[in-house]
């Protein structure tokens, strides 16, 4: 069962999904901050399996679309790196509410693992952080858009220099707004320090950048996941979500 909704300010509604638990006394609420930009629908699929695959353990899940992209209000040009972090607590409020839990854990993927961190450390309701290919850092994860978008200037070889110019900061259907684009490095490898690390967990995949922050517990899985094809494939990593579902369904 899914319920799909808006939720949030008037002036910048977030679309929602709540999954509620199967059975009636699940006490634990799993928050899911999708990755960003073309990420987003590559990943789309699996992240719904996840979540579907937690409520059959007993647990309650929240997964949200940041403003400006996916179902969600607003456009991208209006919308912020710190409105994003904001975005995440609100879907933790409205999980909350929902469920009634109070054990609340949060995850986070590639880009989006930057603005996870950050929004758990603002708080004192979270179990557990659990992040998937975080990015090391906003500076690091900017230059894997860009190597990204360096591919597919090399497939359109014909384009003049003010057409490279106008599609430089669009990846895929996500064209990113110049503030936003020069905010990413504010987003050092400290968001990651801000949350104790007993209770941050990470599962990466061969190709993703390394996760360097002592006392977290790192499971590495054995599936290549290339974060960096431009519209590349659809996600379909069945051992990826069962090292998420392990970390997130743990007592």
């Amino acid at each position: 069962m899914q319920e799909p909704f808006y939720f949030g300010p008037e002036d910048r509604e977030i679309f929602g999904v709540y999954h509620p638990a199967l059975g009636a006394d699940g006490r634990v609420l799993t928050v899911i901050c999708p990755p960003l930009y073309s990420e987003f629908n590559r990943s789309h699929a699996a992240l719904r399996m996840l979540a579907l695959a937690l409520v059959q353990e007993g647990q309650h899940v929240m997964r949200m679309e940041y403003t400006g992209t996916g179902d969600s209000c607003g456009d991208l040009a209006d919308a912020s790196l710190a409105g994003w972090i904001d975005d995440i607590s609100l879907a933790i409020d409205e999980g909350r509410d929902l469920s009634g839990c109070r054990r609340i854990r949060l995850l986070g993927v590639r880009g989006s693992a930057l603005l996870a961190s950050r929004a758990a450390a603002r708080r004192d309701d979270i179990e557990r952080l659990v992040l998937w290919d975080p990015a090391p850092s906003g500076t690091e994860y900017r230059k894997s858009l860009l190597r990204e978008q360096d591919d597919a200037m090399r497939e359109h070889l014909y384009l003049d220099s003010a057409d490279r110019r106008e599609i430089r900061n669009a990846f895929d259907l996500y064209r990113m707004p110049a503030e936003m684009w020069e905010a990413w490095p504010t987003l050092d490898g400290a968001a990651y320090l801000d949350f104790p690390p007993d209770r941050l967990k990470v599962v990466r995949t061969p190709r993703a950048d390394g996760f360097d922050v002592s006392g977290v517990e790192q499971a590495l899985v054995d599936f290549a996941v290339d974060w960096e094809v431009k519209n590349g494939e659809v996600f379909m990593c069945q051992p990826v979500l069962e090292g998420l579902l392990g970390y997130l369904v743990a007592s």
